[in-house]
C-alpha cells in the first residue's frame, strides 16, 4: 500500500513538473500568424463554417451593412474577414484593413497608457486626482434640477476622486450633464483638453466618489491626467507607448488624409429597415477633421480591427507583443483584477480599462470563460480577451444606436467557442 501511495505521489509530481517545463517552454507569440488548419488549434473546420453563416446572415438580411471579424488563438489567426460594403452608395466592399470608429474600446488603451505612468512612480492609484488637476477640487454631488432650468442643486461630496476611480467609473461622474453644455466632448469645435477638462470638472457627479459603478466621464478625464503627468498630448503618448510599440499602424484621433477614404461609412437604420448616413453628423466626420486638438481618452480612437487586435494580444501576452514590452506582467495582473469586489450595490465585475466575465453577467450568455475581459464600443465593436483560452475575438461594424447592438457579438461568441473542441 505505502509503495503504491508512493508511486502515485511520484506520478503527480512528474506530471506536474511535466505541465509547468511545458507552460515555461510556451513561446509568446510576438507576431500574428495565419493558420491553415484549424484543427491544429482545436478547432473543427466544419463547425467554424458557422462565424462565416452567421456574419454573412446579418449583412445579406440587411440586418448589418458590414461586418467584420477576427479570432486568433496561441497568436494565430484562426478567423479574419469582411462582410458587405464600407460604402452602400458606391458599392465599395469593406475590406479587413478598413477603418471603424472604436468610441468607447478606447478606454482600456487610455488605461493602459495611464498605467505605463503609473509603472514609473508618476502617481499612485490612490492618490486624489486633485493632487493634479486642481480643476476637480471641491467636487459636488447632484441633487434636484438642471443648469438649463437654471435651478440646478447641489451638495459637496463626501471625499476627493481619486485615480483609481477614475478608470473604475466609481468617481461618479457619468455621461448626464444636467443641462450644461459639454458639446466639444462630441468634437464640434476646435478646443483644447483642458477646456474640456473644465467643463466636466463643473458637472455634478451622480454620487459620492467610489460609491457607485458609473459608466462616464472617468476615463476622458484620466486621458488628461497623463497629458499633465507626462507633459504631452494623448496622442503622443498612444504613438509613444502603445501604438509604435506593438505596429498598430493605422490607430489614429484624427486619420492623416492618406488613409482617410478606408474609414468605413457609419450608418443609421432607417424607418424602411434599411441603412442611411447623415453626410454632416458629428459621427461621420470627427476622424476626418485634423483641425480638432482635443483627444478623447474615453471615445476618440479610429483603427482597424487587426489594431485592435493587437493590443489585446499584447494584455494576453501579460504586457509584451512585437518584441516589445509595454507594461509589465505584474502591471498586467493588477489591471485584470476586479477593483469593484467590496461594491455591494451590483456592480459589475471590472478592472483597470475592462470589464471582467463572471458566470453572472456574461459566461452564461456566451460560453467566454469567468475571468475573460471585455468591452465594446458605442458603434457596434466588441472584443473579448479570452485568458483560459488564450485568445481574442473582435467583431466591428459601425451604426449608430444599432437594434443587434448586443445580440450580434454575442451570438459571434456562440459561434466561435461551439466550433472548439478536445485537444
Amino acid at each position: 500500500m505505502a509503495k503504491k501511495l508512493l508511486f502515485s505521489c511520484l506520478f503527480i509530481v512528474a506530471l506536474a513538473s511535466c505541465c509547468d517545463s511545458r507552460q515555461k517552454g510556451f513561446v509568446v507569440p510576438q507576431q500574428f500568424t495565419v493558420i491553415s488548419k484549424p484543427e491544429t488549434l482545436g478547432f473543427d473546420s466544419e463547425r467554424l463554417q458557422r462565424v462565416d453563416s452567421l456574419m454573412s446572415h446579418y449583412v445579406c438580411e440587411g440586418l448589418a451593412p458590414n461586418m467584420v471579424s477576427f479570432v486568433a488563438r496561441n497568436g494565430h489567426i484562426i478567423h479574419h474577414k469582411a462582410y458587405g460594403y464600407r460604402d452602400i452608395e458606391s458599392d465599395t466592399p469593406l475590406r479587413t484593413t478598413d477603418i471603424f470608429r472604436w468610441a468607447s474600446q478606447t478606454k482600456a488603451i487610455t488605461t493602459a497608457v495611464l498605467m505605463t505612468l503609473f509603472e514609473e512612480n508618476r502617481f499612485m492609484l490612490d492618490d486624489p486626482v486633485e493632487k493634479y488637476l486642481p480643476m476637480f477640487s471641491n467636487p459636488q454631488v447632484y441633487v434636484s434640477g438642471s443648469v438649463e432650468n437654471g435651478d440646478l442643486v447641489t451638495r459637496p461630496a463626501t471625499r476627493s476622486i481619486t485615480v483609481r476611480q477614475l478608470i473604475t467609473h466609481t468617481s461618479g461622474y457619468s455621461y448626464n450633464t444636467f443641462g450644461d453644455s459639454l458639446n466639444a466632448f462630441s468634437y464640434p469645435s476646435p478646443v483644447t483638453s483642458k477646456e474640456v477638462m473644465e467643463r466636466i470638472a463643473r458637472t455634478p457627479l451622480m454620487h459620492d466618489p467610489g460609491d457607485k459603478f458609473t459608466y462616464g466621464f472617468g476615463i476622458d478625464i484620466a486621458g488628461y491626467l497623463a497629458e499633465v503627468l507626462s507633459g504631452k498630448t494623448l496622442d503622443i503618448l498612444m504613438k509613444e507607448r502603445i501604438f509604435d510599440p506593438l505596429g498598430m499602424n493605422d490607430t489614429y484621433f484624427y486619420l492623416p488624409k492618406e488613409k482617410q477614404e478606408r474609414l468605413v461609412k457609419i450608418y443609421r437604420e432607417s424607418d424602411d429597415g434599411g441603412f442611411i448616413n447623415d453626410p454632416d453628423a458629428q459621427e461621420q466626420i470627427f476622424p476626418l477633421d485634423t483641425n480638432r486638438c482635443y483627444h478623447g481618452g474615453g471615445g476618440g480612437l479610429s483603427g482597424t480591427i487587426e489594431d485592435y487586435a493587437k493590443f489585446c494580444q499584447m494584455i494576453l501576452n501579460k504586457g509584451e507583443f512585437n518584441n516589445h514590452h509595454v507594461l509589465g506582467r505584474k502591471t498586467v495582473a493588477l489591471m485584470l483584477e476586479n477593483h469593484l469586489i467590496d461594491l455591494k450595490n451590483n456592480s459589475p465585475a471590472w478592472g483597470l480599462g475592462f470589464e471582467i466575465v463572471t458566470f453572472k453577467n456574461n459566461y452564461y450568455k456566451t460560453m467566454s470563460s469567468v475571468g475573460s475581459l471585455y468591452w465594446g464600443g458605442a458603434y457596434g465593436t466588441r472584443f473579448v480577451i479570452d485568458l483560459e483560452e488564450n485568445m481574442i475575438m473582435l467583431i466591428y461594424t459601425n451604426i449608430v444606436n444599432w437594434s443587434y447592438y448586443t445580440i450580434a457579438p454575442e451570438q459571434f461568441l456562440i459561434s466561435v467557442y461551439q466550433a472548439m473542441k478536445n485537444e
